[in-house]
């Protein structure tokens, strides 16, 4: 074989070889070779500075490292390379926490294990979530509110601000120590008063709260008080004229009523009977006031078309004063409404306390005191012959006037 071809098969080589050994040193960083056992953890997020390669603690110990991570925008699931010697001591019930190694530095998984009896150590293939319960919350949390703030104060510049107190603090140990000594001193003394500033710090918090559930209230009075006194200011001019103007009202006011006081109070002591009165009768202003509004639409009916149309009854006259007997005004049955709004037609006679003893003839008997359709029939025969008509013709008139004749009640028209 030529030299040179032997050199190139040589160099071939060499680089293959060199490749092969750099290929067997990235493995072996990567531990390719060690046993591991490869469980998978689901979790809602990753925070921040969670690389591969990160570490998996089980109370301190080192048990594994994070081989990927992967997301998928709903939740983030890695990949846990666990080492064999550990895997006994590890529950398959286990948890997981992303902790901060330090403020500053990256991420690492720490496991949890559940309080109570063990279950069977964890396998290959195994797939464990994030530690839900309340103090796992709340350490995630802390963490993630915490590491805005430590982005926004910068390392350099907390540890300038450290160091400035260090330097300021420095020599002045002994007057630390007295105020020390002295502040202790006065929270001694202050000790026997703490379940009185309980009290007042509890008393308190109700009224901030009380005052918390009021202070939309508050506010919305606040709001148009404001808005009143712009309406005052602005209406200043108006508002002095209108005090002017009532001062001099009052003054007209206040003599006329000491012109007028003694008249004012007699007024007031003659009316208070009237008063009393009409407030006695007030039960029966409603019914009063509806039977004219339907009197007025009966008034209408009546007089409908041009003529008009009415049912006239008549009745007995009240008897008269008999010797002894005496007029007076003693009725006082009260409010009634005697019917109204829709009275009784005929109208029932009254007895009335007016200083008679008798009462209206038929009143007592009963006897009707209005013409009936079989009365108007009976008197239509009498008349009908007299008037030269058939019965059926005869106006009804005929029977107002010539019925109460028949009855024997006298009838005279003027």
């Amino acid at each position: 074989m030529p030299m040179s071809v032997r050199l190139r098969i040589n160099g071939i080589v060499f680089i293959a070889v060199l490749g092969l050994l750099l290929s067997l040193s990235v493995a072996v960083y990567r531990k390719a070779f060690t046993p591991v056992v490869r469980v998978t953890l689901e979790t809602g997020t990753l925070g921040n500075q969670l690389d591969p390669q990160a570490d998996v603690k089980l109370r301190g110990l080192l048990v594994g490292e994070v081989r990927g991570v992967r997301a998928d925008g709903e939740k983030a699931t890695l990949d846990l390379a666990l080492d064999p010697e550990h895997v006994s001591r590890i529950p398959s019930d286990v948890r997981a926490r992303l902790l901060p190694k330090t403020l500053f530095g990256e991420k690492y998984v720490d496991l949890v294990a559940p309080d109570g009896t063990p279950a069977r150590a964890i396998r290959a293939g195994d797939v464990i979530t994030q530690d839900r319960t309340a103090v796992g919350i709340e350490v995630q949390q802390l963490m993630n509110d915490l590491l805005p703030l430590l982005r926004t104060v910068r390392p350099a510049e907390l540890n300038a601000t450290l160091t400035a107190f260090s330097t300021a603090l420095e020599g002045r140990g002994d007057r630390i120590g007295a105020n020390l000594a002295r502040v202790e001193d006065y929270l001694r003394r202050l000790n026997p008063h703490m379940p009185s500033l309980q009290e007042d710090i509890s008393r308190f918090a109700d009224v901030a709260e009380v005052y918390g559930d009021a202070a939309p209230d508050l506010m919305r009075i606040l709001r148009n008080t404001l808005t009143t006194s712009r309406t005052v200011v602005e209406k200043r001019e108006q508002l002095a004229a209108l005090f002017t103007s009532t001062a001099g009202a009052a003054n007209t006011a206040d003599a006329f009523l000491g012109d007028n006081g003694e008249r004012l109070i007699t007024l007031g002591r003659v009316s208070r009977p009237t008063l009393a009165l009409f407030a006695r009768y007030s039960p029966e202003y409603p019914c009063l006031l509806d039977g004219l509004v339907r009197q007025e639409a009966a008034s209408a009916q009546t007089f409908r078309g041009g003529k008009m149309r009415i049912t006239l009854e008549f009745v007995h006259p009240r008897p008269g004063y008999r010797p002894g007997e005496e007029p007076r005004w003693g009725e006082r049955s009260g409010p009634d409404c005697h019917g109204m709004p829709r009275p009784r037609v005929p109208a029932p006679d009254v007895k009335l306390d007016d200083g008679t003893t008798r009462v209206a003839p038929g009143a007592a008997t009963g006897r009707p005191v209005s013409a009936t359709r079989a009365e108007q029939r009976a008197v239509g025969s009498l008349v009908a012959p007299v008037l030269g008509v058939p019965a059926d013709e005869v106006p009804a008139v005929a029977t107002l006037l010539f019925g109460p004749m028949a009855r024997g009640t006298a009838v005279s028209v003027a």
